[in-house]
């Protein structure tokens, strides 16, 4: 099976996932190949989905919707004769608001003849609004390994037998997501221009430009600009190895640095699972997630163990 995963990803989380995919599909066959395609504004062509068996589409929920390059990338796919296609989406919570999150892309992929058979959460470490501890990442890491896992062995199975599961269309989550969703993406656009660079701590390395997806930061007079293209993504903010990137009104949010999550998962002084033997506070909220995954875990024989090494 010939699959391509059209990812956009701002820190990292969703590429992380995306990878995921692809060691997984090719451990159930090795004759399946899995392209990934990350998505930003630099390539003006995308590969042709007309060209492979199954289609997945990856991306970080933004104000419980898609973002904003996805949603461009739905518009820009070409159409199709009836292309078995799946969602997998990352966010730092288990809220089921999140569950309706790619309605707006369902909607425009449906028209063209994609057959949306799937649609996943799983849940990664924050890039915003605040750090998880170590223990909590491990935990979110060695998960998202299982369900990637259960995820392609669903796909396979569906895809070979021709059928699909149940994609969630909630009229009142749409009703309530979809403004917020546009208000977010024409807020990003504004406020990107805020975000400014402390030249006391910047080293002038360029990372930000690089890993901006949308071409929005650029230098002039050797000053850094952030134009009008910002999606909020925090991909400059989150990889700056100094740590010199102001983001606006969200400055007390800010989570900078990669959480090292392979050597998390390997870090056998790390417990686990965090979440059910010592987890406080905030931490309470994952517990529902955590046991609904258990349950699919369980029903498809899968031990959450297998995945620590």
């Amino acid at each position: 099976m010939k699959i391509i995963l059209y990812v956009f990803s701002g820190t990292g989380n969703t590429y992380q996932v995306s990878k995921l995919y692809q060691k997984y599909f090719s451990q159930l066959d090795n004759n399946n190949q899995v392209d990934i395609y990350r998505i930003s504004q630099e390539v003006v062509s995308i590969p042709n989905p007309n060209e492979y068996d199954l289609i997945g589409i990856g991306y970080p929920i933004h104000a419980f919707c898609a973002p904003e390059p996805i949603i461009r990338l739905c518009k820009e796919l070409p159409d199709v004769n009836i292309k078995k296609t799946f969602f997998f989406k990352t966010s730092g919570e288990g809220l089921h608001i999140n569950d309706c999150s790619s309605q707006k892309c369902l909607k425009i992929l449906t028209k063209k003849g994609y057959d949306v058979i799937m649609e996943r959460h799983i849940v990664m470490p924050y890039n915003m609004i605040y750090r998880h501890k170590d223990a909590m990442a491990k935990q979110m890491w060695i998960y998202a390994h299982a369900l990637a896992d259960l995820n392609c062995r669903e796909l396979t199975n569906l895809y070979q037998t021709n059928q699909r599961t149940r994609v969630k269309r909630s009229i009142l989550k749409r009703m309530l997501t979809n403004p917020i969703g546009f208000i977010e993406r024409k807020f990003a656009h504004l406020h990107g221009t805020c975000f400014k660079v402390d030249y006391k701590k910047c080293i002038k390395c360029g990372k930000c430009i690089k890993e901006c997806s949308q071409n929005n930061i650029t230098i002039e007079n050797g000053k850094y600009k952030f134009g009008h293209k910002c999606v909020l993504c925090m991909g400059c903010s989150f990889n700056c190895p100094a740590n010199a990137i102001h983001i606006g009104i969200f400055k007390f949010w800010k989570v900078n640095g990669s959480y090292h999550l392979n050597d998390l998962l390997k870090d056998e002084t790390i417990e686990f699972p965090f979440v059910f033997n010592h987890a406080k506070g905030v931490y309470r909220i994952y517990k529902k997630y955590y046991r609904e995954v258990n349950k699919q875990l369980e029903n498809a024989n899968i031990n959450i163990y297998d995945y620590i090494s």
